[in-house]
């Protein structure tokens, strides 16, 4: 397979920096995603079509 065929010829610290490389995208994109606020997601609002109106109406009565 190429991909041994380069493992052999690579040096230790170079497989080091590209696993490191690897590693540090990953958790920069992992990182993004959960720090990436997300305006409007979920239901969480009232213009949610997920919830049946009589949900709503039972809701509004809760609140007051």
């Amino acid at each position: 397979m190429i991909i041994d065929s380069l493992i052999l010829f690579m040096s230790a610290s170079t497989q080091t920096f590209i696993a490191f490389a690897i590693v540090g995208m990953a958790v920069a994109l992992l990182m993004r995603s959960w720090l990436k606020k997300s305006p409007g997601a979920g239901c969480g609002q009232e213009g949610c079509s997920a919830v049946s109106p009589e949900i709503k109406k039972l809701r509004a009565k809760l609140k007051r």
